[in-house]
């Protein structure tokens, strides 16, 4: 494992790159509240802000399957088994500084949380009923609202913001400079955001049907229905993004890019795009020296 720190007072001299064709390879990430996680098969990096307000950049190899394994390649599962890879890398991010998003403690997100589960009651009151796909459908979307407000409540829609900004000024030209960075957009179609319009419909219309078969609510058949409502919704976003002249495929990112303009990023700072590009030339370096 690597771990680096480097001094910036935010009035540092761009160096112009000399620009080179981008590796083919998928980079994942993820926002926290103080930096950023990038991802790719192999290796991992971590930049955050530390409270002596140098940037600190940690890296390492990731344990997890080969991407020629069965379940990488397996549909239904091979999204999963990214996403477990990523919670595994969970601790290590921890025990490094990284802040996750969850501030369980704020006065907003309490409130969410109750509001949330208090409608889910009301809204499945048998002496009050209602359709049961609308009843499917809001119950559905109440549960999203918690996670929501908490994002909203700290730094990680900025970072969220500079994760995509850094991957596609560096996947459309190899570019890993901030006035790069700063222009490129800040949504991504490989964005977990983009899940969540599926996957909340998936959901509804796979808990209706469950209902309407079975002739009752079985706790059961709900975790089945999210289990394989999520595999679905990866594998549709994923779909998505390899082929991105559908009418199908703009479709399905619709509802994502909605939510990552709205809610789940925000503009960034020169200060965050600097984490977010330390960062990420680490995990590029990481990969050039596996390669050669």
């Amino acid at each position: 494992m690597n771990t680096h720190s480097q001094a910036d007072n935010g009035n540092s001299v761009q160096t112009p790159e000399r620009r080179q064709a981008p590796m083919h390879m998928r980079i994942g990430g993820m926002a926290m509240e103080n930096g950023i996680l990038f991802q790719t098969d192999r290796h991992w990096t971590m930049g955050i802000r530390g409270d002596d307000g140098k940037i600190h950049v940690t890296s390492g190899a990731k344990l997890g399957l080969s991407r020629r394994s069965r379940l990488k390649r397996t549909p239904m599962l091979r999204g999963l088994v990214t996403m477990a890879e990523t919670l595994v890398l969970l601790p290590q991010v921890y025990s490094r500084g990284g802040r996750l998003p969850l501030p369980a403690r704020s006065p907003d997100v309490l409130a969410s949380m109750l509001v949330s589960t208090a409608g889910s009651i009301i809204l499945r009151n048998p002496k009050r009923p209602m359709p049961p796909l609308l009843e499917e459908l809001l119950v559905s979307a109440m549960a999203v609202i918690p996670s929501l407000m908490a994002l909203r409540k700290t730094h990680a829609t900025q970072y969220h913001a500079v994760e995509h900004k850094s991957i596609n000024a560096y996947e459309s030209h190899g570019a890993l400079e901030k006035m790069d960075a700063r222009d490129a957009h800040s949504e991504h179609p490989r964005c977990g955001s983009n899940i969540v319009g599926p996957a909340l419909a998936l959901i509804t219309l796979g808990n209706f049907m469950s209902r309407r078969l079975l002739g009752r609510q079985s706790p059961a058949a709900r975790v089945g229905v999210s289990f394989l409502s999520l595999s679905g919704a990866i594998e549709l976003v994923q779909w998505a993004a390899r082929n991105p002249a559908s009418p199908w495929s703009s479709m399905l990112r619709k509802p994502g890019g909605s939510l990552q303009q709205l809610v789940t990023a925000a503009e960034p700072t020169d200060e965050q795009i600097d984490v977010g590009l330390a960062a990420l030339r680490e995990l590029i370096r990481l990969e050039q020296s596996d390669r050669h």
